[in-house]
């Protein structure tokens, strides 16, 4: 289960950063710091054998525009399922748009 870190320092023109974590996986999460919107989040899978990286960042705050990358293989359908049960117990919103974002990756 995600928990989130307390006290994450934050980096000038980054937006606001949370990090979420457990033993498996971390979930950083910016948001721009005058509207609040989620402009970008990363996740690190499989940190206790072979970590693997997927980050998604918004070109705009609209959310019309935005990129995924990864760096390595990419299994999309054992991502969104660790996503699912890690994030168990975090806003479904929140959850749901980041699914929503690995899923459109081909």
């Amino acid at each position: 289960m995600l928990v989130e870190v307390k006290g994450v320092r934050q980096i000038p023109d980054e937006g606001i950063r949370r990090w979420f974590m457990d033993k498996d996986m971390d979930l950083i999460l910016w948001y721009d710091t005058e509207s609040n919107h989620l402009i970008g989040f990363q996740i690190s899978y499989d940190k206790r054998s072979v970590q693997r990286t997927v980050t998604w960042k918004s070109s705009n705050e609209g959310r019309t525009s935005s990129s995924l990358t990864c760096d390595g293989p990419f299994n999309k359908n054992r991502v969104i399922r660790l996503i699912e049960q890690s994030g168990e117990e975090m806003d479904r919103e929140l959850i749901t748009f980041i699914i929503e974002q690995l899923q459109n990756k081909n």
